[in-house]
């Protein structure tokens, strides 16, 4: 009896230890969960707090600000985004009220630091005011502990960013017409053009262009040329993005010569519900506009150069085709068209690139790209010589998608303000 009472009580001791040791282990877990979840979470709320601080910190370098406006940006930022109910336990962390802006240190606090850089990588601070690139840092950040006391747990974030201008990025279109029409004002934003105004895309064979002899307004698009090229790509056909660079490098667009009568009206007339016979292009393929309507045709001057005078009168507007779609009305005609043939809405409206033609002479030339414009196809194309020249209606400069090319940005260069990894850091 002594005997089995002792092994009892041996046995009580043993689960006393365990339950001891079990409790322990989850006191350890809750503690993972509950403050490792709470720094993760707050973790992540820093570095999107400086990742913002960052970018609005390089677009204050970019609108001009001098170094210790760019650190004012950045304590502005700052204390917008602490104000957040969501960000109240790094604003009770984070004490940005006595900050130094003007210090060369670039520590405005002894949290909150601001550096500038030539490059972003790699990145090396400097007091040079040409420097482009900021890194935003905020370190020591203690965080409030649940059960991570237990276990002597420092639950302290820190997190950094960069920031600058990205590389220079090329202008892609993926809806081009091999046209090209000469600017105006080469440094206008409309490229001295006005909204409603007509504009002679494509010269007839009269006149004289402001090319030079021998070209038509026709370019090559990724190296498409010849007639076949040109009437698919004035179809809608094309293969692919076409991408120009501003200013510099591949800014440059090439003239394709000669007038190309037959295929600039096949290619551009199926757009008006028009598919010859015997013709490559089809009504499947190749639809018509929704709103094929036209006024009075449009006659270019005695000169040849130019358009009639009262051109503008006689037009068929964008803004009746966008408000009438298919509703013509006087002086408005409609063509003999099929109305029961496929039709795609938007086809009257051509991505035409803006070119700078000053100085050119005859040949082939390299005109400079300026960007793309929209026009509004006014008629139809006549399969003549004189009368195959192109009239379309200026709506607006075209947006474009842009895509990093990777060469340096310049100051006539396209770009946007990114995010650069940290070196170093595994969160930036």
């Amino acid at each position: 009896m002594r005997g089995h009472n002792t092994n009892r009580a041996h046995q009580q001791g043993n689960i006393l230890v365990m339950f001891t040791i079990s409790l322990l282990a989850l006191i350890i877990m809750a503690a993972l969960v509950f403050d490792g979840g709470h720094l993760i979470l707050n973790k992540g709320k820093l570095q999107n707090l400086v990742d913002t601080a960052a970018l609005h910190a390089a677009k204050e370098v970019g609108d001009g600000g001098t170094q210790d406006e760019v650190r004012q940006a950045v304590v502005d930022i700052l204390r917008l985004n602490f104000a957040h109910s969501d960000n109240h336990e790094l604003y009770d962390a984070i004490d940005i009220s006595n900050s130094n802006i003007n210090t060369t240190s670039n520590n405005i606090t002894t949290q909150l630091t601001v550096d500038f850089s030539l490059r972003p990588d790699p990145f090396v601070v400097t007091t040079d005011e040409d420097a482009e690139y900021v890194m935003v840092s905020i370190s020591q950040v203690n965080l409030d502990n649940f059960l991570a006391d237990v276990m002597n747990f420092n639950k302290q974030v820190s997190a950094a960013a960069v920031a600058g201008p990205s590389t220079h990025l090329e202008e892609c279109f993926d809806d081009l017409v091999p046209l090209v029409v000469c600017a105006n004002d080469t440094s206008s934003d409309t490229y001295g053009f006005t909204q409603g105004e007509l504009h002679v895309m494509k010269m007839g064979s009269t006149g004289s262009s402001s090319i030079g002899p021998g070209n038509f307004q026709l370019i090559r698009l990724d190296g498409a040329n010849g007639a076949n090229d040109i009437k698919k790509a004035l179809a809608g056909e094309v293969d692919g993005e076409s991408c120009f660079s501003l200013g510099t490098n591949n800014g440059s667009v090439p003239t394709e010569p000669g007038n190309k009568v037959g295929p600039v009206s096949d290619g551009l007339n199926t757009r008006m519900g028009n598919w010859p016979n015997g013709n490559t292009l089809n009504e499947d393929d190749h639809p018509r506009d929704t709103d094929t309507c036209e006024g009075p045709h449009i006659e270019l001057n005695a000169a040849g150069d130019d358009l009639e005078a009262d051109a503008e009168l006689k037009r068929y507007s964008y803004t009746s085709y966008d408000e009438n779609n298919m509703s013509c009305s006087s002086p408005a005609i409609m063509g003999d068209i099929d109305t029961t043939s496929p039709a795609l809405s938007g086809r009257r409206i051509l991505n035409v690139v803006i070119g700078n033609c000053t100085g050119e002479t005859n040949g082939q030339n390299d005109l400079d790209y300026l960007g793309v414009a929209c026009f509004f196809l006014t008629q139809t194309t006549e399969h003549t010589g004189p009368g195959s020249y192109v009239v379309g209606e200026f709506i607006e400069a075209c947006a474009a998608e842009g895509s990093p090319s990777g060469d340096a940005v310049d100051e006539d260069g396209l770009y946007k303000y990114v995010l650069y990894h940290v070196i170093g850091s595994s969160n930036s």
